[in-house]
């Protein structure tokens, strides 16, 4: 079954109701970002429709039974004012938040102690809310077994250990966010405000949808827009060189570089590709390349236990001194200064602390 036909378009009419799942622990950002996500689409809404009373959505805070929690003295005013319309809301939503987590067996530790959590988000898809859950509430998500045979993303540190553990998921890294019928899933924490609007629009249409984009996310070409005059923006195409050799040189980081091969696959000459990558990215193709190799590097060196040569077949290097002076030319760092600092991964001992007998 396509992506599409999965997707279930519910009437756009009536109130909807996000409700906040408090967990021990939970990053607490992620809900609140909610919230101000919220509060912002009933804005933007009653600017549109300054005499129709109530905005439509209203949030509230449960806990693992889904009964409604009190909040904290500091937010109660604006929790109240959003209460009084709660009960009217005719479609919910059950938005979980992400957790955080010392290395991966202590996240899959950390799940199996919210057994309650699990049964409520399977409970609540049942009987027909919106679930939604970003960065490692992903994985609540599949632990309550509502992705199996569905699509989803997921932290991009996490796919193998996602995988093993719940081989029934379509796992699509390669996607921000993904949205399979009432399930919507977002790799990075930053996201969580883009996967509330993907809720709005789903309960209220795009129009609002996209107003909310608009306002609350980064978007480049408008801060371009707005700095300089429209006719000193650069225009990068998906027909053109550069995107199509960027295209091609994203494939074949651990491959050996070739600027005839790379102009070929844009359809250029190596002159050609060379100026139009000066001309809109400032940078040689092979520059472009080693950057996107210490990037790699950078990720494997944060979240991998693997020694040096490995992460240099994986970066495309043979020679370690040629890959210590680039990824010193990027980072301002050597690897293993680098690694020392950045590291996400806690040591052997902290793993297998966490791993179960």
């Amino acid at each position: 079954m396509s992506d599409e036909a999965k997707i279930a378009k519910p009437p756009r009419t009536g109130p909807a109701r996000f409700d906040l799942l408090v967990l021990p622990h939970c990053l607490m950002g992620s809900l609140f970002a909610c919230i101000d996500a919220i509060q912002a689409a009933n804005r933007l809404w009653s600017v549109d429709h300054p005499r129709q009373g109530a905005p439509p959505f209203s949030w509230r805070l449960v806990d693992a039974e889904g009964k409604q929690v009190a909040p904290p003295d500091w937010m109660r005013m604006s929790y109240e004012a959003s209460a009084r319309s709660a009960h009217k809301a005719e479609r919910t939503a059950l938005v979980v938040p992400a957790l955080p987590f010392q290395n991966l067996p202590h996240l899959k530790q950390l799940i199996g102690r919210l057994p309650s959590a699990t049964a409520l988000i399977h409970k609540r898809h049942a009987e027909g809310a919106a679930i939604a859950g970003c960065f490692s509430a992903t994985a609540m998500l599949a632990e309550a077994g509502i992705l199996d045979g569905r699509v989803a993303t997921t932290a991009w540190m996490m796919p193998q250990w996602f995988q093993m553990h719940y081989p029934k998921v379509d796992l699509r890294l390669d996607r921000a966010l993904t949205r399979d019928g009432r399930i919507f899933c977002a790799g990075a924490a930053e996201s969580q405000y883009r996967l509330i609007i993907e809720l709005i629009e789903y309960f209220a249409g795009p129009d609002l949808a996209t107003r909310c984009r608009n306002v609350i996310l980064y978007q480049r070409s408008r801060l371009e827009t707005g700095a300089i005059g429209i006719a000193d923006i650069s225009m990068i195409t998906r027909d053109s060189a550069v995107f199509k050799a960027r295209q091609f040189l994203d494939g074949r980081l651990k491959e050996r570089f070739s600027l005839e091969e790379a102009a070929q696959a844009a359809s250029v000459s190596t002159r050609t590709l060379l100026r139009h990558f000066q001309e809109a990215l400032g940078m040689t193709p092979l520059s472009y390349l080693q950057k996107r190799r210490v990037e790699r590097a950078c990720q494997l060196l944060e979240v991998s236990q693997f020694d040096m040569p490995t992460i240099l077949q994986q970066c495309g290097y043979e020679d370690a001194s040629a890959f210590r002076r680039v990824f010193r030319a990027e980072t301002g760092m050597t690897p293993a200064d680098y690694r020392r600092a950045y590291t996400l991964r806690s040591s052997r001992q902290a793993w297998r602390a966490h791993e179960e007998i």
